[in-house]
């Protein structure tokens, strides 16, 4: 039985999401709630300076157009950014079925060996009830935005001891605030937000 923490992909040199992406083939769900904010007017006069900031809101619905704009297509409604079990982000329909690659526009990273588990995992069985905290990086690519965000990925990982047909369910929670800086349209941006991504699967050891 392999282990389902953290941890244990880790040490194994593996470069991944949290582990409940990591879980045979588990479709990751993730939902992007960014804001970036921008000098929108600036000037002096009479002594007194002024200016106004403009914000972008960047929900998964809007990043999912501009990546579409980016890439010259068009995606279904109800269509949805997921995370593979190798920590790539695409584009999958409303049923999850995969559309396209889009971790050139989108990507994620975590940096491994700086992790810090609370909970328990029976390395035996698999069984796990965790929480984990990493790095987590989000890199934005598009030609009027580009970012780099930082944050604390805070991972609940549950995974159920084997049924009798060996069958063991996986669910994955990971939170992260993250804030950074990058371009909007040409000029210095400023970023900061929230990324979630929800992840549950079925497996058969």
């Amino acid at each position: 039985m392999k282990s389902n923490s953290l941890k244990f992909l880790l040490s194994a040199g593996l470069f991944l999401l949290p582990a409940m992406s990591a879980q045979a083939g588990l479709k990751a769900v993730l939902n992007v709630d960014i804001n970036g904010y921008f000098q929108a007017k600036k000037s002096v006069s009479g002594g007194i300076e002024s200016g106004q900031v403009g914000v972008v809101r960047l929900e998964s619905k809007q990043l999912l157009s501009l990546i579409a704009q980016e890439m010259g297509i068009r995606f279904s409604n109800g269509s949805l950014l997921m995370v593979s079990d190798q920590a790539e982000v695409y584009v999958a329909d409303a049923a999850g079925n995969f559309i396209t690659n889009v971790s050139p526009y989108v990507k994620l990273e975590l940096k491994k060996g700086n992790e810090l588990l609370h909970g328990k995992v029976n390395i035996l069985n698999g069984k796990e009830d965790s929480r984990t905290y990493f790095p987590l990086a989000l890199r934005l690519n598009l030609t009027k935005l580009q970012g780099t965000l930082h944050g604390i990925g805070i991972e609940e990982m549950l995974v159920t001891q084997p049924d009798g047909d060996g069958v063991q369910i996986f669910r994955g929670n990971t939170n992260c605030s993250l804030n950074g800086k990058g371009v909007i349209n040409g000029g210095a941006g400023l970023f900061d937000g929230v990324i979630n991504i929800k992840g549950r699967n079925a497996d058969v050891d």
